[in-house]
């Protein structure tokens, strides 16, 4: 078997003329490519005619444009050379550019290339009826704190071979799947063998991954969608960013693999619930009653988990201000205006309001009446409406927890808030710095919990 894959690309809405305007010839539309989905890269290998410079246009063009959407601006072309005839299609379209390179020793025959190294691809291929309507989603080595609970301790009679198969004995309480939606899932083990016959000994492998089972008619959509749901509360629950390294979905018209590189270097941190008074493990967190909530509010959970995992990363400072801005995020509610009880009639009110402004422009220089009469009829309907709570005061009322428990005081919370955001350290006091995070870290773990829809968590107000 080819260690790439063959392809046909082309940049349709890319005009490379003006970039690296030494090319003695037109660039082609479409150029040949190598796809290598290796372990720890995924490189694409793009051909060219040397006397066109499309490296080297690629390369400044590049530096233009998000490399975030790299793949977008990209078609991979149907083409019957994938060297691989199971291969429907390739999809590169999410990719982000991680690196660009070109030299002089770049060529194949009378070929040159461009390396170009991207994070994720997509294969669709010819349909898998063993395994139709199941799915496998490989996680990164953060995964292994994911799975490890649902199994015991491993030792000499933990793994068995079962159909040709190595399996790991399960927790009696972890056997279940959890329905999410339209599938059901169960955080496992993959485990396989490694040999070598000259060796004195074989190898046993295991891989975390969130084993899935779909129902008939669940859409390719859809089944990403549930792997986000549960990377997402693997994430929240454990305080760091999880990351899948490959998917495999397998559906009736295709199977579906979805590649993404790991992230090796990463600053790792670890956590639970029990900042929130929850004392649940990762097990009897998925049994909770979160399915409903979670996917009504799972955009705005992505949000804010996604910044109260990075509070993690930063210094004190900054994990406040990323901690009050998930407060922020959270917060969409509308006060309702509550209006004074009125007295009298309307023609009644308006003789009064008459009376009150001609007593009020004797207090105004006459050139600027007409000025000031504007003005209240904007005050006239304001005046009608009783004073709010502070918008803030209101929003944690209305999410169970009370601002007058709380260690630090929203007022002091708010001056810490613009006092850091201007730049004024020299007026930020170190220890109630320190004790606005915990609680802000408390307050927004909660508020991520409740649009879960999770009401077992207790506010500690108690900060040593």
């Amino acid at each position: 078997m080819s260690e790439f894959h063959c392809l046909d690309i082309e940049f349709p809405d890319v005009d490379f003329s003006p970039y690296y305007i030494k090319s003695k010839t037109e660039i082609d539309k479409i150029h040949h490519a190598h796809l290598f989905a290796r372990t720890d890269e995924i490189e694409l290998r793009i051909f060219y005619d040397d006397e066109s410079y499309f490296g080297e246009k690629l390369s400044v063009w590049s530096d233009t444009v998000d490399y975030k959407k790299f793949g977008s601006f990209i078609k991979v072309k149907a083409t019957e050379n994938h060297t691989n005839e199971r291969i429907q299609k390739i999809d590169i379209s999410e990719a982000k550019l991680c690196g660009l390179s070109s030299g002089s020793n770049y060529y194949e025959g009378n070929k040159k290339y461009v390396i170009v190294k991207i994070d994720t691809v997509k294969f669709y291929w010819n349909p898998n009826e063993e395994n139709k309507n199941t799915a496998e989603f490989y996680l990164d080595d953060k995964g292994f704190r994911v799975v490890n609970p649902f199994y015991g301790t491993f030792g000499p009679k933990t793994f068995f071979k079962n159909d040709g198969k190595f399996e790991i004995s399960r927790m009696n309480d972890s056997k279940k799947f959890y329905k999410l939606g339209k599938s059901s899932f169960r955080p496992e083990f993959n485990v396989y063998s490694k040999d070598n016959k000259k060796d004195r000994t074989a190898t046993i492998i295991k891989e975390p991954k969130i084993q899935f089972k779909y129902q008939n008619g669940v859409t390719e959509k859809e089944a990403i969608f549930y792997g986000d749901v549960v990377l997402m509360l693997a994430s929240f629950y454990h305080h760091i960013k999880i990351d899948y390294t490959l998917r495999r979905i397998h559906l009736p018209e295709n199977t579906i693999t979805i590649k993404n590189i790991e992230e090796k270097n990463y600053y790792d941190t670890s956590g639970n619930l029990w900042g929130f008074e929850i004392h649940w493990n990762f097990n009897t967190f998925l049994q909770s009653s979160w399915q409903k909530e979670t996917l009504k509010n799972f955009e705005l959970l992505s949000k804010a988990i996604t910044l109260f995992n990075q509070s993690h990363l930063v210094d004190n400072s900054s994990a406040f201000l990323i901690r009050y801005n998930i407060i922020e995020i959270c917060d969409k509610q509308k006060q309702s205006k509550e209006k004074f009880t009125l007295t009298l009639n309307k023609k009644q009110r308006k003789a009064k309001q008459d009376e009150a402004l001609s007593k009020l422009l004797e207090t105004i220089k006459s050139t600027e009446h007409e000025e000031f009469k504007k003005r209240w009829q904007n005050v006239q309907s304001l005046l009608q409406n009783k004073p709010m709570k502070i918008q803030l005061i209101s929003f944690l009322e209305n999410q169970n927890l009370d601002p007058k428990t709380f260690p630090v005081s929203i007022k002091d919370l708010k001056e810490l808030r613009d006092n850091i955001t201007h730049g004024s350290i020299d007026k930020v006091n170190i220890e109630t710095l320190r004790k606005s995070n915990i609680l802000l870290y408390r307050i927004s773990g909660i508020l991520i919990l409740n649009l879960m829809g999770i009401k077992d968590w207790k506010l500690n107000t108690e900060i040593k």
